[in-house]
């Protein structure tokens, strides 16, 4: 028997099941009408996410005069002309991998200053050691654009404006208050029975922080490299600003120069986004679930 169950093809018990549960939502949206509000702003905040999405990447396989003709969501046919011109005639591949070295080299020295940091702060107490942490907490206030001219000024007399990949010093130094916040947080909340123990058994510092304080702050670790990367990778300004040369740009910084003199294609526009925006997508969609239970755990620790 093939097709959709009707109400004849349920026995009396199962129909009287669903019309109760129908029933009981009915009741629940009548007693408490901001169910319903709640979920049409969840869809209007899906939407509003989703379709500049989908559209952009309709868009990318058009070409201008079909952008500028009707709005589509659907192309009117898959033409990977736009896609060609990007990977050929374009510095966007080369951005590309800047940003994929910039940004992995700026996690790994990232994660080698905050970690050892955090499980100092948070499992030693010595003299001006809540000091330092307060500092560290203060900084997060500040905006990055406010330290701009001043981190220049200090590029500009190292001699580091036109090394290559210098901008990772920069990245990791904005992002360490918030990480180090975030971290001190984590290991604070490891028992220190477990950390004695371990201490019992013979272990040094370094064997506790390895063996036992990393592992069990996994979910902390796995939260701050998540924003870390989304902030690092979506940066403009400082990559601006401290990668003058075509050859050096980040992806970011040359899909904002990806654009005619006297005309826009808004097709290649568009493939070059997809290219930005898919290493994000990629990567969150495989730790998804990392960031929730980190985020999760924090909330019920804080």
């Amino acid at each position: 028997m093939t097709g959709t169950m009707t109400d004849e093809t349920y026995t009396p018990r199962q129909l009287t099941a669903r019309r109760s549960t129908a029933s009981r939502a009915f009741g629940r949206l009548q007693n408490n009408p901001m169910i319903l509000v709640t979920y049409a702003v969840l869809i209007l905040n899906c939407g509003s996410c989703l379709i500049p999405l989908v559209w952009t990447l309709s868009n990318s396989f058009r070409s201008n005069t079909q952008i500028f003709t009707h709005f589509s969501l659907i192309p009117e046919q898959i033409n990977f002309s736009n896609f060609v011109t990007m990977l050929t005639s374009t510095n966007l591949v080369t951005s590309f991998f800047n940003s994929v070295i910039i940004t992995g080299s700026s996690l790994i020295l990232l994660l080698i200053c905050v970690l050892p940091a955090g499980f100092v702060l948070a499992r030693f107490q010595f003299k001006f050691s809540r000091l330092i942490y307060t500092m560290f907490l203060l900084s997060i206030f500040v905006p990055g654009i406010v330290l701009l001219q001043a981190v220049y000024k200090i590029f500009a007399s190292s001699g580091l404006l036109n090394v290559p990949y210098a901008i990772v010093l920069v990245y990791t130094a904005g992002q360490i208050p918030f990480c180090l916040f975030l971290m001190v947080a984590y290991m604070r909340e490891v028992p220190g029975s477990i950390e004695e123990a371990a201490i019992l058994d013979g272990a040094g510092p370094w064997t506790v922080f390895t063996k036992v304080i990393v592992p069990m702050t996994r979910n902390g670790i796995v939260t701050i490299v998540i924003l870390s990367f989304v902030a690092i990778w979506n940066d403009y300004i400082y990559a601006l600003v401290f990668l003058p040369e075509p050859q050096q740009q980040t992806l970011t910084v040359a899909l904002a120069a990806a654009k005619g003199e006297y005309a826009v294609s808004y097709g290649l526009l568009s493939a070059a986004a997809i290219m930005a925006v898919l290493p994000v997508f990629i990567f969150y969609m495989f730790t998804k679930n990392l960031l929730m239970s980190g985020m999760s755990a924090g909330a019920i620790k804080g």
